[in-house]
């Protein structure tokens, strides 16, 4: 039986180019999984794909991401998708439009488009870090009480009274008297304590997460970070995705 060649020069199943690879005369797909879908698609056409086990909203979403520029694990974690299916999708679809360099996109531009976490780490100053939380602050429906709570950049080993008391007059040159309100975080990020002086007492309160870890300023970021209780309440509820892992992980599946 004679073979049918490709004269197109494109895969059968995703479009993609196959110039550059071996025997291109007859060659149809691009890899062995597009080759594995397409006669499965021709053997099977009402079978269902593996982008309709989730939403299609979701999946609309997560391409418009990774034309946007975001990595396939951000996308993952953005959705809690596994990050096997995020590949595959990339794999399939990603070529159907040019995607965005963000390396040559303005820096303002670049944070814009970063997932939350990423765009913590990016911050360059106490401001912009503050700025970043009071957008997403703005964004949730909390109260717009305006008490001031410094949050001390860096994490901290140990938090008595005694070791706070001492950070905030000596590193910070504050006056813990003033009845302003300290917070820490410990090296783990899943405890922080506020400290804080009301005459005859001192008030200490502590938030713990049983699951996850806070978001909190670097060191790099100066002494400390001055933010509205309102604020601080949306910071504490912030969460971080964990990677849903699926067929392939963040680590060994780095594809477009």
């Amino acid at each position: 039986m004679d073979r049918i060649e490709n004269t197109k020069g494109n895969c059968l199943q995703c479009g993609k180019s196959l110039a550059g690879m071996t025997h291109t005369h007859h060659r149809k797909y691009c890899s062995i999984t597009c080759s594995n879908k397409y006669r499965l698609r021709q053997k099977k056409p009402d079978v269902q794909a593996k982008l309709w086990q989730h939403k299609p909203e979701v999946f609309e979403e997560a391409m418009n991401m990774y034309w946007n520029g975001s990595g396939g694990a951000e996308i993952a974690r953005e959705y809690e998708v596994p990050v096997g299916t995020v590949y595959s999708w990339i794999h399939d679809f990603g070529k159907q439009k040019e995607r965005v360099d963000l390396v040559s996109l303005p820096r303002s531009e670049q944070l814009k488009r970063k997932p939350l976490k990423e765009r913590f780490k990016m911050a360059e100053t106490a401001s912009e870090w503050r700025g970043i939380l009071q957008e997403q602050a703005a964004q949730s429906e909390k109260g717009n009480e305006d008490q001031p709570i410094y949050l001390v950049c860096g994490l901290l080993h140990g938090q008595s009274v005694n070791k706070l008391a001492s950070v905030i007059f000596e590193n910070l040159k504050a006056d813990l008297l003033s009845g302003n309100a300290f917070a820490f975080c410990n090296k783990c990020r899943n405890i922080i304590t506020i400290i804080s002086w009301k005459e005859p007492l001192y008030n200490i309160v502590k938030h713990i997460k049983t699951h996850g870890t806070f978001f909190w300023p670097h060191e790099d970021l100066g002494e400390a970070v001055e933010v509205t209780k309102a604020e601080f309440e949306h910071l504490i509820t912030l969460k971080k995705h964990n990677k849903i892992r699926g067929a392939a992980t963040a680590k060994n599946a780095e594809k477009p």
